[in-house]
């Protein structure tokens, strides 16, 4: 369980999506698998867990590069791993414990949404689980230029919020998604180790 408490003096909450809100990272990582399978190519999902955070174009690249993909094949990685992801996550993703955090403070603290997942994913995710109502604001991967560990996800959410940044806390599950934070000026909390990280 997470405690509460620790997050009561803050003016904004900001929530990274996968792997901190829903778990969907061992849908992704079969997904990636499922590329492979389909082009020919032994590839698994551990550079999205090194990357975890960044874009799916940024992952394609290097996940292609680790296994030997020809770069002529990027759009066609890119497609099959959204389709293959949005299958598995439809039929198998579950909400985290950090899920319970938005709740409580739903209607008492103004609650975003920070992913570096596309628009399209997002939507899909927060209808399966009903809780985009939850948030006052939602950036996804198609909203910003820079994403993770760039912080210019989460200084977004803080503008939509109208929160100062240094009064806000995002949780995340992932280094690059922790580094976007601080960058932010914003404290983190890291699921990984329920643990919080206060900005310099």
């Amino acid at each position: 369980m997470i405690d509460v408490n620790l997050f009561r003096h803050y003016k904004g909450l900001v929530f990274d999506m996968d792997g901190t809100l829903v778990d969907t990272m061992p849908c992704h990582a079969r997904a990636w698998e499922m590329v492979g399978e389909h082009l020919g190519y032994p590839t698994k999902g551990d550079v999205l867990y090194q990357l975890g955070g960044a874009s799916v174009r940024t992952i394609a690249m290097e996940t292609m590069k680790k296994y030997g993909i020809p770069m002529d094949l990027l759009e066609q990685v890119i497609q099959l791993k959204r389709q293959f992801g949005i299958e598995l996550i439809q039929q198998q993703s579950t909400l985290l414990p950090t899920a319970e955090v938005v709740k409580h403070f739903y209607g008492k603290t103004p609650l975003a949404l920070g992913t570096g997942s596309h628009k399209v994913v997002v939507d899909m995710i927060l209808q399966k689980h009903q809780i985009a109502p939850y948030f006052k604001a939602i950036v996804t991967a198609d909203d910003v230029t820079k994403h993770k560990p760039e912080p210019d996800t989460f200084l977004r959410c803080a503008e939509l919020m109208a929160v100062d940044p240094c009064q806000c806390v995002v949780f995340e599950d992932a280094d690059l998604g922790v580094q976007a934070g601080l960058r932010a000026g914003m404290d983190v909390f890291d699921v990984r180790i329920n643990q919080l990280i206060k900005h310099a």
